[in-house]
């Protein structure tokens, strides 16, 4: 597998139900061309911010996998020994990203790999990521569908 190094972007919209009560978003993550993410998928804020919130602690404390660069996802958790529901990469539980599977592995101190099967051709992708500013957009992201509106956040 070869590594490829693209920008990722968070698209987010939220918005506040007609009856004033309920709010809603819906979130995408591309790493052009590819995306993660239903682009018609609405899921109740407060559910989103608290899978979000939970994915964030788990990877915030995942340990090092030192690995070969062009090992999969399977074979990389099977060498390391390794749990991969401590690496999921998008936050779960919500309709937002329902039968998506997306890992975030941290290969040293600042880096990581992440990893997901592309939902149309179900073949493995890959790009590498800066481990501290995807935890910090998916923050972002989290604080952001508190308000209505509609965005685009990108990392390098």
């Amino acid at each position: 597998m070869t590594e490829r190094v693209v920008p990722l972007a968070w698209h987010w919209t939220a918005e506040t139900s007609s009856d004033g009560v309920h709010r809603f978003c819906g979130i995408r993550v591309t790493a052009p061309p590819d995306e993660m993410g239903d682009p018609g998928a609405w899921a109740v804020v407060r559910l989103v911010q608290g899978a979000i919130d939970r994915m964030l602690e788990e990877l915030a404390s995942q340990p090092v996998l030192h690995a070969a660069a062009d090992m999969g996802a399977a074979a990389l958790f099977a060498a390391a020994g390794a749990d991969p529901r401590g690496y999921c990469a998008l936050p779960e539980g919500t309709e937002l990203f329902d039968g998506e599977d997306a890992y975030l592995v941290r290969s040293d101190a600042t880096g990581a790999r992440l990893l997901w099967c592309d939902y149309a051709t179900e073949e493995l992708r890959e790009v590498a990521v800066d481990f501290a500013a995807y935890l910090a957009a998916w923050k972002a992201v989290r604080d952001a569908i508190g308000q209505d509106g509609s965005a685009v956040l990108g990392i390098p």
